[in-house]
């Protein structure tokens, strides 16, 4: 064996090593965290238990903590016995490899684990009235996106897990919940209109509740839940005997890599509200006169005598929170008075941080009404059936086509079939890589890239059988046949890798799932067919005296 050969067999052995670890947290077993409260029944414990009975859980129990193992855990089961009576939180546990390597859990789409599905779209008709103009595609697109941040803050409210909240077009909103047992209570709290005031921070008693958080709480974290936090603000006025004339309230960061919105620190501001949202009459993004990002905003003539005062010299050195649906999401600190009605917030923003502060402002100065155009629930009974017709028909296919390969071609055929489970490994590596979302109809693209796959070998095979027949020896054999097959394979790959593009850009939801499972597996396929299969083969013909080829 040369050292190139060498190379590449260290090459081969290290990607098919590291696509294994990165396919753990999807096909290894998984572990629920659920934790209960301090006044938790026995048989509040009993129900939880009693929901893992059947289907292959293993459960460890520890006073108020119950750990469950198995492969069944999804998201929306999480997000189901999040809101068992006495159950204060659960957590899906990380799996080691999501530490050590970056891995990520390959997601199940609603069809597969149960959830709502709503897509929404703002009340264009009524904005019209308001501005009383007609909208252009660019007014649109901004409302869209300002909506978009309304709903991600509503969202929050309910404790769903890993909900996927994303713009459908430029006039439409995606919204996938799973898990969710409320769609009522879900549909009523994103169709209201949002809530943004301004207010007054008061910086001595803001330092005294972080300093009682910091004393009495010794959780790494806050808590995400709503109601632990209403809790938590409760004893923290009680803690640092706030005054009745001040508010508690928590601001919040949104994270660079997640999106999400969480609950940073606890920030005390006055009662007294400055300013209203419907005061700013418009805010949008700029760059001072030293190059910096600022949002730049203009008041009502009402909103100008008000801002005046909010801004007057005796604030001068505080902060100004900007409170959108009783989160604190911005507290820009004020330098001046600012009586002209327009001015503008800085903090050494980057770009998008600005756009989403400004669309926050937007909120307030016009409120979006949002309307559901589309909304269908699917329930987990349904999703695991899904689940389970949909490994069966993967399952029966894959051995059907790996039977045929081996009998038809021997030990070629054995050949192309360790090829196809290293196929599968790379596809489900690189759609963890991608933290993909399954559907039923990916698990369809799925299931056809795998019976793609091995036209490639059969393409080889037969041009090595030619090769053969010609009375050439089996290395003069192999190296035409992988050269005569390769145009052959890369021209049938690329037009249906065209389509896949096709259905990529111009499809929806499900269909772009069948589209992306598709494409990769035809790459994954065309990689291993032409790549690690020959490398095999040259393994194989380096006998030079090998006079016959099982094929």
């Amino acid at each position: 064996m040369t050292r190139g050969m060498i190379k590449k067999l260290i090459f081969i052995v290290l990607l098919i090593v590291f696509s294994v670890m990165i396919i753990l947290p999807t096909i290894g077993s998984k572990k629920l965290e659920i934790r209960f409260i301090d006044t938790a029944a026995a048989e509040d414990i009993d129900a939880v238990k009693q929901r893992f009975s059947t289907g292959g859980y293993d459960l460890k129990i520890d006073d108020k903590t119950i750990i469950v193992s198995g492969r069944n855990l999804t998201d929306a089961v999480m997000n189901e016995i999040k809101v068992l009576k006495g159950v204060a939180d659960t957590t899906l546990l990380k799996h080691w490899a999501e530490t050590a390597f970056l891995a990520k859990k390959i997601n199940l789409g609603l069809d597969l684990q149960g959830g709502m599905h709503l897509v929404l779209q703002a009340n264009f008709d009524s904005i019209q009235k308001k501005l009383g103009r007609e909208l252009d595609e660019k007014d649109r697109n901004e409302i869209t996106q300002q909506a978009l941040e309304l709903i991600r803050s509503r969202i929050d409210k309910f404790g769903v897990s890993e909900p996927s909240i994303r713009p459908r077009g430029n006039e439409a909103i995606e919204i996938q919940l799973p898990g969710v047992k409320d769609p009522a209570g879900v549909k009523k709290a994103i169709g209201t209109t949002g809530s943004l005031e301004y207010r007054i921070v008061d910086d001595q008693y803001t330092g005294l509740a972080n300093a009682w958080l910091k004393e009495n709480y010794k959780d790494a974290e806050l808590p995400a839940d709503p109601v632990d936090l209403k809790s938590l603000l409760a004893k923290i006025t009680e803690g640092i005997k706030l005054p009745d004339t001040l508010e508690g309230m928590f601001y919040y960061e949104r994270d660079k890599d997640t999106g999400k919105v969480t609950p940073a620190y606890p920030i005390i501001l006055s009662k007294e509200i400055s300013l209203k949202g419907t005061d700013i009459q418009e805010a949008m993004v700029d760059q001072d006169e030293y190059g910096q990002v600022v949002v730049v905003f203009k008041t009502t003539s009402e909103g100008a005598v008000k801002f005046a005062e909010a801004t007057s010299e005796k604030n001068h050195g505080k902060k100004l929170a900007i409170i959108l649906d009783e989160k604190v999401r911005n507290a820009p600190n004020i330098k001046e008075t600012i009586g002209s009605g327009s001015g503008n917030i800085s903090g050494g923003f980057t770009f998008d941080e600005a756009k989403t502060l400004a669309r926050i402002i937007k909120e307030g100065a016009l409120p979006v009404d949002l309307k559901i155009i589309e909304e269908r629930s699917v329930g987990p009974s349904l999703g695991q059936d899904s689940i389970e017709s949909g490994v069966k028909a993967f399952g029966l296919g894959l051995v059907i086509i790996m039977s045929f390969m081996l009998i038809y071609y021997k030990l070629a055929g054995l050949i192309a079939d360790i090829g196809l489970i290293i196929n599968l490994i790379f596809m489900l590596a690189t759609l963890s890589l991608l933290g993909f979302t399954v559907t039923l109809p990916g698990i369809a693209g799925f299931l056809l890239s795998m019976g793609m796959a091995v036209d490639a070998n059969v393409i080889i095979y037969e041009r090595i059988k030619e090769e053969l027949k010609k009375g050439k020896s089996v290395r003069m054999a192999i190296s035409a046949g992988f050269d005569r097959a390769f145009w052959t394979i890369f021209d049938s790959n690329l037009t249906t890798l065209i389509a896949t593009f096709i259905l990529f850009q111009f499809g929806t939801g499900p269909i772009k799932g069948f589209a992306v499972t598709l494409f990769i597996g035809i790459l994954a396929s065309m990689f291993v067919a032409l790549y690690i299969t020959r490398f095999v083969y040259e393994i194989l013909s380096i006998n030079k005296k090998k006079k016959t080829l099982s094929i």
